[in-house]
């Protein structure tokens, strides 16, 4: 499993599906995945 460095001013925020620039949703599960890890400011 991957390991996610302390980011200051950020924390971790999983998601089972997320929105691309042009519009399109994509899922976690398409990817054989649970959910994605994005990073989000406070």
């Amino acid at each position: 499993m991957d390991t996610f460095p302390e980011r200051p001013g950020y924390r971790l925020v999983f998601t089972a599906s997320i929105r691309l620039r042009n519009g399109r949703r994509i899922y976690a599960s398409s990817y054989g995945k649970k959910a994605f890890a994005i990073w989000v400011k406070e």
